[in-house]
């Protein structure tokens, strides 16, 4: 019979493995954001400022959380099904730990931007830190309120998967990620405008990297509509939760 490892060696162990997995995922990400930065300078014709790599780089990780956040949450019932049919808890836990999981990319993602903002000469400032910590939990809650709607419907309408890739990929070239709000103009410009994730974008770059505090009253906005939109969710939430199990 093997002798198990003391329990000191074994929280090693899994320090050591957490370490490693936290290593290559800062690596992918670097690696990702290194392509993207070519790829969109190149598009521009290489013509950009001194902070284009840092806006981009958090326009994509801003994105990036908020499509994951959205699709994580999307599947949370269907993915803990198992456990739903088993256990008896408040299924939005379910869904409000998935949305988590998204957070915790966000974190990893955002020690890469903060790096390469600091290698184009960031300079933070307080109150724009702020504002762009106030946008993060604003499309925090707009993920959590659409996911609670986007879990029920999944659960009768499984083809919402695919739904929902295609609208994020078009989404991703509406949403002022590899440009500026502020360089289209016309009806294009007015249309962009209209979109709340570009607006929600913009402003926390600027924010963050500028430290402006820019677009406050569509912010501001976009808040009252997101507090509409988890309330409504919840009671959607509530009303249906009670007879999906049937559907899993």
């Amino acid at each position: 019979m093997p002798v198990p490892f003391p329990p000191y060696r074994r929280n090693k162990t899994k320090q050591r493995r957490i370490l490693k997995l936290l290593v290559l995922l800062l690596l992918i990400s670097s690696l990702y954001f290194l392509i993207m930065y070519f790829v969109f300078t190149a598009f521009r014709g290489g013509q950009h400022d001194s902070t284009y790599a840092a806006n981009l780089f958090l326009g994509i990780v801003i994105f990036t959380f908020f499509q994951e956040g959205v699709i994580f949450g999307m599947n949370s019932l269907l993915d803990m099904s198992g456990i739903i049919l088993k256990v008896n808890f408040p299924r939005q836990i379910a869904i409000f730990s998935s949305v988590l999981m998204a957070v915790i990319n966000l974190s990893i993602n955002f020690i890469v931007t903060l790096i390469i903002t600091l290698v184009f000469s960031f300079n933070p400032n307080f109150i724009g830190l702020l504002y762009a910590f106030f946008i993060i939990v604003i499309i925090f809650m707009l993920v959590y309120g659409l996911s609670l709607f986007l879990s029920i419907i999944i659960i009768r309408l499984r083809d919402l998967q695919h739904i929902m890739d295609l609208f994020f990929q078009l989404l991703f070239w509406g949403s002022a990620i590899f440009y500026s709000i502020d360089e289209i103009s016309g009806t294009t410009g007015d249309l962009i405008r209209l979109n709340p994730i570009a607006i929600l974008v913009d402003a926390a770059r600027k924010g963050f990297i500028s430290g402006q505090v820019d677009h406050l009253s569509t912010v501001l906005i976009v808040f009252v509509l997101t507090i509409i939109v988890v309330v409504t969710g919840q009671i959607f939430f509530n009303k249906r939760i009670k007879k999906v199990a049937e559907y899993f």
